[in-house]
């Protein structure tokens, strides 16, 4: 390892919020259980995912020097947790259920930092445009949902589905960066 901070997370998107900032990192991707208990509110779920992703990359580097960052993302209408889809008709069915509406985007964070676990939750809100089938179906065709919570993407071709936001964007593409640096600083 080169640097001081691990990133536990194969995430593009949070590496690059995190290059952005000039942090310097290595990424060291976790194999922790990301299933969740049924009933599970959003917010305790990425917090609970977070906390699991960072934990087994500890474990497994055994680096108490290292400061270990590990994020989870889930879109949220209400209680109803919407993650990656399994495929185009499951991508379809979450914007069809978020169109017109406001929904919540939690990124559970978990830093460890001289053996101390810092976890916890930010929460944005984004209002989507109200959805044709067709803008629905032309926004699967170009396949950007396809690995992303709540089947879109506001950092890219899905800007165009959102109305407003509230909070901190970069937290709705996946890491709520000015928070994590408050906190490793």
């Amino acid at each position: 390892m080169t640097t001081d901070i691990i990133l536990c997370s194969a995430s593009p998107r949070r590496k690059e919020l995190l290059e952005k900032r000039g942090v310097k990192f290595d990424v060291y991707v976790s194999d922790a259980d990301e299933s969740i208990e049924k009933g599970t509110s959003p917010k305790d779920a990425v917090m609970l995912i977070s906390q699991r992703k960072a934990l087994a990359v500890f474990k497994e580097l055994k680096a108490e020097d290292k400061i270990y960052i590990a994020a989870d993302t889930v879109v949220a209408l209400g209680d109803r947790i919407f993650g990656k889809p399994k495929d185009e008709s499951d991508a379809y069915n979450q914007l069809k259920a978020l169109s017109g509406k406001a929904h919540s985007v939690f990124t559970g964070v978990t830093i460890i930092k001289n053996t101390a676990v810092d976890t916890f939750a930010v929460e944005s809100k984004v209002c989507f445009k109200n959805l044709s089938d067709g803008d629905i179906y032309s926004y699967i065709a170009t396949k950007e949902p396809m690995d992303k919570a709540g089947s879109y993407a506001i950092q890219g071709i899905g800007s165009k589905l959102v109305e407003r936001f509230e909070g901190e964007y970069e937290n709705i593409v996946g890491l709520p960066t000015d928070e994590v640096l408050k906190r490793i600083n």
